[in-house]
Formats: C-alpha cells, sequence, structure tokens
C-alpha cells in the first residue's frame, strides 16, 4: 500500500466528529480532524439525552462532561400554549434502566470538550481549515485542505469520516441523493435569554416544550441564568410575518403559557434562523468514505435527537472502519449497505415520534397522562433515546402507534382543539 499521513481523516469537530477521532485512537487508528470553524464556537442543540451517556462513557470524555457543571436533565414537560393541559416526562419513570438522567449544555463548552478529549488521546486537531475536495483512490483518500489564509495543502488517509454536518456542501456522491423529504419544510428562530421562569428544584433542569397549532417552542436551560429558547414553525407562518425576530415575540405574546414564562426574560444573544433543515442521504457510505450524524441525517430537533445520533453514529462508523482496517481493505458492499440500513432503522423510530408529535389527534394521545398496558413507560424510554427497540418496547411503540392511527377516525382518547390555543399578534 501506497504511504499515507493518518489512518483516518474525520471532517468535523462538533460531538460527532470528536467523538469519531476519539473512538478511532481507542481503536489504535492515528487520526486528523478537521474543522472550518475556531472554538469556542455557538451552536444550537443544547439538550441531550440519556442514551448518549454510555457513547461519551465509551469514548472516555464523560467524566470531563459531568464535571463541566452543566444543568441536569432529568425529563421533560410538554404542554399547550394556553398552559390548560401538560404533561411531564420522566426519564427515571422508563422501562429501561439507567436512563435517570443527562445534561443541558451551553454547546460551545461542550464541544471544546469533546475535541479537546480526541486531542488528548493524540488525534491531531486542525481548526480553522475546510476540506474543499476529496478524491477516492483503491487504497486512500486525496482530500485538498484550505486554511482561512488561503494556503492549500493535500492530506491522504486510508479512511474519511464526514461529520461535517448538515452544513458541510462537500461535493460528493454521497451529499447528494436524499430520500423523499419525509416532513413539511419548517424554520426555526432562535436566542439565548435571561430571567426565563423556571420550576423550582430538579424540574427546573428539564426541557419545556410549548406545543402550537402547527410548531412548538422550546426552553432549555443551559446554565444557572440562561435558557435557549426557539420557535419551530412552518416557513410560510415565517415569511408572513414582518422579519423572524417580530414572528417569535408575536408568537410568545399569543399564548398565555410562553408570555407567563418569558414576560420578565431579554435576550443576550443574536436571533438566529435556521430553514428546511429535515432531510435524509439515500446512503451513508462508500468504500472508504462514510457519513454520520447530520451529514447523513436530520430530523426535526423536537426529540432532542441530535447529539446522541452523531455520537452514536461515530461509534459504528468507527468500529465498521476498524474491521476493514485490520483486514487490509475497503468496506464491502454489503458492509456500506448494512451500515446504511441500520441508521435507517434506527432513525426511523425518532421520525414515528415526530410525527406523532406533529399530528393534532396523535398528539392527544402521547399527552394522556396514563394511557393501558404500561404504555408510558415505554414511551418515556424511546423519547429518552432508546431506538434500539427490544421487544418490551416495541410492541409498546406498535400498539401505541397504532391507538395514533385509531385516534384520527375514533376518539380513543379526548381531542386537543388547537387552534383555540394561540392567537398571534402582531409585534
Amino acid at each position: 500500500m501506497e504511504a499515507t499521513d493518518c489512518d483516518v481523516l474525520v471532517i468535523g469537530g462538533g460531538p460527532g466528529g470528536s467523538s469519531a477521532a476519539a473512538f478511532a485512537r481507542l481503536k489504535g487508528l492515528s487520526v486528523c480532524l478537521v474543522e472550518k470553524d475556531t472554538f469556542p464556537r455557538f451552536h444550537i442543540g443544547e439538550s441531550l439525552l440519556p442514551m448518549g451517556n454510555s457513547v461519551l462513557q465509551a469514548s472516555g470524555a464523560w467524566p470531563k462532561v459531568e464535571a463541566a457543571g452543566f444543568v441536569r436533565k432529568l425529563g421533560a414537560e410538554f404542554m399547550l400554549a394556553d398552559g390548560s393541559e401538560a404533561k411531564e416526562i420522566v426519564f427515571a419513570e422508563g422501562y429501561v434502566p439507567g436512563l435517570k438522567s443527562t445534561f443541558q449544555v451551553e454547546r460551545a463548552r461542550f464541544d471544546a470538550i469533546l475535541l479537546d478529549h480526541a486531542g488528548s488521546l493524540g488525534a491531531d486537531v486542525r481548526t480553522g481549515v475546510t476540506v474543499r475536495a476529496v478524491a477516492p483512490e483503491r487504497d486512500f483518500v486525496a482530500a485538498t485542505l484550505s486554511r482561512a489564509d488561503g494556503e492549500t495543502s493535500t492530506l491522504r488517509a486510508r479512511w474519511v469520516v464526514d461529520a461535517g454536518g448538515r452544513d458541510n456542501l462537500l461535493d460528493r456522491p454521497e451529499k447528494k441523493p436524499c430520500d423523499p423529504a419525509p416532513f413539511p419544510k419548517r424554520a426555526a428562530v432562535y436566542s439565548h435569554f435571561e430571567g426565563v421562569r423556571r420550576a423550582p428544584g430538579g424540574k427546573g433542569g428539564n426541557i419545556v416544550i410549548v406545543r402550537l397549532l402547527d410548531g412548538w417552542f422550546w426552553l432549555i436551560p443551559i446554565s444557572a441564568e440562561r435558557t435557549s429558547v426557539g420557535l419551530v414553525t412552518s416557513i410560510g407562518a415565517l415569511r408572513a410575518g414582518d422579519d423572524p425576530e417580530s414572528v417569535f415575540r408575536s408568537t410568545v405574546a399569543g399564548s398565555a403559557r410562553l408570555s407567563e414564562l418569558m414576560g420578565q426574560s431579554r435576550p443576550v444573544a443574536p436571533f438566529r434562523v435556521t430553514a428546511d433543515y429535515s432531510y435524509v442521504r439515500s446512503r451513508f457510505a462508500s468504500p472508504r468514505i462514510i457519513l454520520a450524524g447530520d451529514a447523513a441525517v436530520f430530523y426535526d430537533p423536537i426529540f432532542s435527537s441530535g447529539v446522541y445520533v452523531s455520537t452514536y453514529w461515530a461509534q459504528l462508523a468507527v468500529g465498521a472502519i476498524a474491521r476493514a482496517h485490520a483486514a487490509g481493505r475497503p468496506l464491502s458492499g454489503r458492509e456500506q449497505a448494512g451500515y446504511t440500513r441500520r441508521l435507517k432503522r434506527h432513525c426511523s423510530v425518532f421520525r414515528r415520534l415526530i410525527e406523532v408529535f406533529y399530528d393534532n389527534h396523535s398528539f392527544a394521545v402521547f399527552m394522556t397522562q396514563k394511557p393501558p398496558l404500561d404504555l408510558n413507560r415505554g414511551i418515556i424510554s424511546i423519547v429518552a433515546g432508546h431506538a434500539r427497540l427490544t421487544w418490551p418496547l416495541w410492541w409498546r411503540f406498535r400498539v401505541f402507534l397504532a391507538v395514533c392511527r385509531l385516534q384520527r377516525s375514533f376518539p380513543i382518547v379526548k381531542r386537543i382543539d388547537h387552534s383555540a390555543r394561540v392567537s398571534l399578534k402582531t409585534a
């Protein structure tokens, strides 16, 4: 084989990329991680899932995350915009043991912790460097790198893990074909606030989801003072307003519950917008390039699956690479298809939950306080991130989905009239 600069080139220094670099180093592979931004940098997606804790433990980063003083997350609260109905999800009450809590994180610090951890394991971490192109050969991949000052260079690696996220526009066949769009186009408007009201005690660390007619608000406490708040709505609703901030503020003003929570708050960061963000690549791997996390799939963030999915997939990607690397060969067609199929099956659980959330009939079933057949405990474990459905979770989830379908024709539970819950006001 021809000489290379490293065994694995990792594109992206977010949680998926940093985890891939850490797992590769733990496998004894040499790693170069390239990140286009300089850290610390702002990023949305601050709410973790308990299922992701074990991945961070396996990478060795968990003790550092625990020591960082992030807000502990014990569950989630879903409520209607007028505050008339609410449902609390307590992770410790789920069917699967060991998923009692996780953290709400300020991503600038969290991502830096994971990136530094990869560096501490011996990864060659390069920030402020962009991968402009990759050219696969038989035994390696040649990558063209560029720095902010315009300097370019070529790096040769046996493998590439693309964890560059949704905004990585690397022109590769793997990044072009997509499955049919799973959801209508939506947009998120968000900022960080101080002065947002919280529940007392441990519940004050939970994410709060406020359901609207065709969208929702998140409120995520990321420090003792600061809360991440965002509105997810349709592209049409966003365009109908004067500007995204006015739509955000008018929606808060039209919701009794949001007005109560946000009444004394003030933004401490600029408002940002992310639009049209749901996609699924058709395939996630080629002989020497493998996609992980948002580079492959991004769904609506309602169930906070992003960081967990990125890190878990990074673990699987490195496992596949390590096995092929030890055998001195590229990924076979069967391995490529198997990786894609396994991760699409994993994501389909979150996709079905998202469909339930946005369907007004199914959401009424979700909000039922004590459904029969112990369904609630199973749904809690899935909301905690346990998307690898064991038999006890599988049958409960199937029954839950069946009840959701029946609810559209027969009112098995009390229906919710979302149209009366929030009135948009002119900002």
